[in-house]
């Protein structure tokens, strides 16, 4: 085992990370405008309508009700 060698092979290693902790470190504080990101139109909330709400609801209640119907079990 040559002693030389392992410590040359491991100082390569070390500048390697060094190097790669470095373009880390340049991304990390580069990235950019800080807060809040702006919101492109396709990524809105879409609204609502009243009407709708009330449709799910409803639906909702209906599955709701087969659910316990389903599970219900008599006691004896």
């Amino acid at each position: 085992m040559d002693v030389l060698k392992v410590l040359g092979d491991l100082r390569a290693y070390k500048a390697e990370l060094d190097r790669a902790i470095a373009i880390f470190d340049r991304l990390a504080h580069n990235r950019g405008k800080r807060g809040r990101p702006v919101l492109v139109p396709s990524a809105r909330r879409r609204t609502v309508s009243a009407e709708a709400r009330k449709r799910m609801a409803a639906a909702q209640r209906k599955r709701w009700a087969a659910a316990r119907k389903g599970s219900a079990k008599p006691k004896s």
